[in-house]
């Protein structure tokens, strides 16, 4: 969860911005663009962990730099039609509702 939050989050945003939407885009090419970012470095830093966390419980250390490169398709297969389909939506809509924009809690 902290490489989301301190890494991931600010890299696509930074990646987003700088090169792949302006201001007066869309919400909706903004939105697309960062969770994309998101999901592609989330795949790469997790898919990497379990794969050490595997060799860890196996001992096989050596199968850890071709565990990892099948992982990586297989991980986002999965990861990217989840997140933009159900995980983000929703929660964008919890957070709307709690969250209310233009209303400050006192």
């Amino acid at each position: 969860m902290c490489c989301d939050w301190f890494v991931a989050s600010k890299v696509a945003k930074y990646v987003a911005f700088r090169w792949l939407v302006k201001p007066q885009d869309s919400t909706l090419k903004k939105v697309l663009c960062i969770s994309v970012g998101m999901v592609v470095q989330m795949v790469l830093i997790m898919s990497l962990y379990g794969t050490c966390e595997g060799a860890f419980h196996t001992g096989n250390w050596a199968a850890v730099p071709m565990n990892w490169l099948i992982n990586i398709p297989r991980n986002f297969i999965m990861a990217l039609p989840l997140q933009l389909i159900l995980a983000g939506p929703v929660v964008r809509k919890v957070f709307r509702t709690a969250f209310p924009e233009g209303k400050v809690l006192a």
